[in-house]
């Protein structure tokens, strides 16, 4: 049987896990973040709550953030990079949601557009990237020149 390209192994260095990596270890910090201090990273989040009453939401977002983490470690283990593009794209609603959501309860642009704009478009470029055989070099315009025989 001949080797095709796609079935060579994803490499951890390669920049789309590299990519993948950083992206689960911000959610991971996210996750730690929310569970350690939850007042604190609903500021960061955009949505400045004092009640204690909101404490257990707060968790459930941290645990949704841990979900996300280890399942982006999860399948940059097991070399699943197609995989992780459809996670990642598919993932890639919950920070719109998050920048509608904070939006809506009169958070600025620089929070709304910074932190979950930022984060929806970093996903909307990394998951493609991912999806495609030829990972960041098809979205950067770079072409790989074809091997002669």
């Amino acid at each position: 049987m001949e080797s095709h390209r796609d079935d060579l192994p994803w490499k951890f260095t390669s920049p789309t896990a590299v990519l993948t990596l950083l992206l689960g270890a911000f959610m991971l910090f996210l996750s730690v973040r929310g569970a350690m201090d939850p007042l604190a990273a609903a500021q960061g989040f955009g949505l400045p709550i004092s009640s204690a009453d909101a404490v257990p939401w707060l968790r459930i977002k941290s645990g949704r953030d841990l979900g996300v983490a280890l399942a982006l470690f999860g399948l940059v283990a097991t070399r699943q990079r197609r995989a992780a593009g459809v996670f990642v794209l598919a993932c890639s609603v919950m920070p719109v949601v998050d920048a509608l959501t904070t939006w809506s309860h009169g958070a600025s642009p620089a929070v709304f557009l910074g932190v979950h704009g930022s984060a929806a478009a970093f996903c909307l470029a990394l998951a493609p990237a991912l999806l495609w055989r030829s990972g960041l070099r098809r979205l950067a315009g770079v072409r790989r020149r074809s091997p002669s025989t």
